[in-house]
């Protein structure tokens, strides 16, 4: 539950109303930080070593979060203070890690999170006064607030939600920074947000990017192993035996691979966690053990399907997230791997969550690559139309399409109830419909909120290629973020290397058509990591297929799913249909196909169920509710 557990932190302004304000967040709150006042600053619940402030005169400086910076650098940041709080443009732009930056001078608060979304800001009107937090639930929860109806309906559509409508948070009366964006509160009370960061130009070659990409990484890796290792050894004082501090995830893919063999450097005697798969043709196992060979000392935790929670376990156990866990069908499993982490000694799990987003593109590339280098873009084309088995005609609409990304989002929310879109690459993104289960309230709900956003919407970068680079990074930021919270009610602190800002600008500031080829697996990963992975694993080029483990699991539980479909939130809400739901839970059960649609709308059920209890909310009202709150 919030405040009563979980890791959170509220900014408050040092003013009268900020007194008041932190009167009723101080009930929830272990921790307090002040200005220099003495009033409160900072409120909330966080581990030892998570906040580092920096003082200089009247004014504060604080680093939240995963970043190896010391107190005596801060004070010396903070001093450059007395010339406005965009001083922290700067610094957010040069320090490594994964952190929220907060900084308070002269009668002005700025807080800002990470470019790639892991790391957000939720800011409401709160005793008079705004305040702001890490998570929405909390400022929800003092508000009274419930789910925002609309929010809800755009969750029933068949693709994950698009930009700007992706950032709003799912509570009434809360509001969101949208990542790259910080939040200014002025001494009045007044607050606006403010762009602080922009993606790189992709101008590198493969060549020079690859060394910027493999420095960015081994610096994020490094100062979390040590921080673990100081960390372990400080909470296994008086143990015998070695205090691991770090634990690593080893599935065999080419991202956890990466992060354990830059981990071993510094910390031969990790621990790699790998889980074995249960289908015969799931290669991952195999290629995790390939690569354990050259990890001598690595202590192996080594996971059959046996000994871990099946997919789909305990949907209703509520992990205290403040949105619905896009990652739910396997958070049983979350739960129990790394609690066996952290019986192990561990204190940072370190995740490769992000590869996939980061070190390539997906297909929007062609678009720009059409427009720079026609011969090259004809050549990536044709050879992805016949791995992709795309259409000739699909290729040739996407090329051509000249729609600005406020034309087509209108479009997509004028077509949701339209037959179903087009396979193969689409416009800016692929095209968008609700799912059957869906009311025509539900759908109305999520036009008039997509349709809203598309009158002022613009690209999060210049060209088609480029925005789909910062969306894939920022969703994959949105969904670890919430796999953090996860992981966190294990008593571990997850860390996502791939998502931190220095390390997804290494990646954006290559050439799009050289980090993605048809002809190469993650190409800019690879050389990134030559002489650090062993080539042969390096020579990986396939990825594993988790379908029939997502299948047996949803058949095992299949009475626990059909049972949401009793008394449906959703329902109460007008936005889904009961028994449209139950029967598309039992022909996936049936079919043994499971559309990660089909999940999305499960787990925003299980987190509607959750999250009553957890804010003091309404459970679902039986009328719409207030519309939407955009940031």
């Amino acid at each position: 539950m919030s405040g009563c557990g979980a890791r959170w932190f509220a900014v408050l302004p040092d003013s009268e109303a900020g007194s008041t304000a932190a009167g009723l967040l101080r009930p929830l709150a272990a921790r307090s930080v002040q200005h220099a006042s003495g009033r409160p600053w900072l409120l909330g619940h966080w581990s030892a070593g998570e906040v580092v402030v920096g003082r200089a005169g009247s004014a504060r400086l604080a680093v939240i979060g995963q970043c190896p910076v010391t107190a005596g650098r801060l004070n010396r940041l903070a001093a450059g203070l007395g010339t406005g709080v965009a001083y922290l443009d700067r610094i957010g732009a040069v320090l490594p890690g994964s952190f929220h930056a907060v900084a308070a001078a002269g009668g002005r608060l700025r807080v800002q999170g990470s470019a790639s979304g892991l790391r957000r800001v939720f800011f409401a009107p709160l005793a008079g006064t705004v305040v702001a937090a890490d998570r929405s639930d909390v400022l929800a929860r003092l508000m009274g607030s419930g789910p925002d109806r609309q929010w809800l309906a755009a969750r029933l559509l068949d693709q994950p939600v698009p930009h700007p409508a992706a950032d709003a948070p799912p509570w009434q009366g809360v509001r969101a920074v949208p990542p790259g964006r910080c939040l200014l509160i002025e001494a009045d009370g007044r607050s606006r947000t403010a762009r602080w960061w922009y993606p790189p130009e992709p101008e590198l070659p493969l060549s020079r990017g690859a060394p910027l990409l493999r420095d960015a990484l081994a610096t994020a890796v490094a100062f979390r192993v040590e921080a673990a290792g100081a960390a372990g050894a400080a909470g296994t004082a008086g143990m015998t035996g070695p205090a691991p501090g770090i634990g690593c995830d080893l599935s065999g893919g080419l991202d956890s691979t990466s992060l354990c063999f830059l981990a071993h450097r510094h910390r031969p005697g990790l621990t790699a966690l790998t889980c074995a798969g249960v289908d015969e043709s799931d290669d991952d196992a195999a290629w995790a053990d390939l690569a354990a060979r050259d990890l001598p000392g690595a202590r192996r935790l080594v996971v059959s399907a046996g000994q871990r929670p099946p997919q789909f376990a305990d949907l209703l156990r509520s992990a205290g997230t403040d949105e619905p866990n896009p990652g739910l069908r396997g958070q049983a499993q979350v739960l129990a791997l790394s609690g066996l982490l952290a019986a192990e000694g561990c204190r940072v799990r370190l995740s490769g969550h992000g590869g996939d987003e980061v070190v390539w593109a997906r297909r929007a590339y062609l678009h720009d690559l059409a427009r720079s280098h026609p011969r090259t873009c004809w050549r990536h084309a044709r050879a992805h139309r016949i791995l992709r088995r795309w259409s000739g005609r699909s290729v040739l609409d996407m090329l051509l399409d000249r729609r600005d990304y406020g034309t087509w989002l209108g479009d997509q929310a004028a077509a949701l109830t339209s037959p179903p879109g087009r396979d193969g690459p689409a416009g800016w993104g692929p095209d968008l419909r609700m799912v059957p289960w869906a009311t025509a309230e539900a759908a109305e709900a999520a036009r008039t909120l997509l349709g809203a956003a598309a009158e002022d919407a613009r690209p999060l970068a210049g060209s088609r290629g480029r925005h789909e680079a910062v969306v894939l990074a920022q969703t994959a930021g949105r969904c670890s973020r919430i796999d953090g919270q996860v992981v966190a009610g294990t008593g571990l602190t997850a860390a996502y290397p791939f998502l931190d800002d220095r390390v997804l600008e290494a990646c954006l500031a290559v050439r799009l058509h050289e980090r993605t080829t048809p002809w190469h697996y993650k190409p800019l990963l690879t050389e990134a990591m030559r002489g650090i992975v062993p080539d042969a694993v390096l020579r990986r080029t396939t990825k594993a297929d988790t379908g029939t483990e997502v299948s047996a699991g949803f058949r095992r539980h299949r009475g626990e799913l059909l049972a949401l479909c009793d008394d449906l939130l959703l329902a109460r809400y007008g936005l889904a249909d009961a028994a449209r739901l139950r029967a598309a839970v039992a022909g996936a059960c049936a079919e043994g196909v499971v559309r990660p649609a089909l999940v999305q709308t499960l787990a925003t059920e299980a987190w509607l169920r959750s999250a009553a209890g957890r804010t003091g909310a309404a459970r679902a009202p039986g009328v719409a509710g207030p519309g939407t709150v955009r940031a």
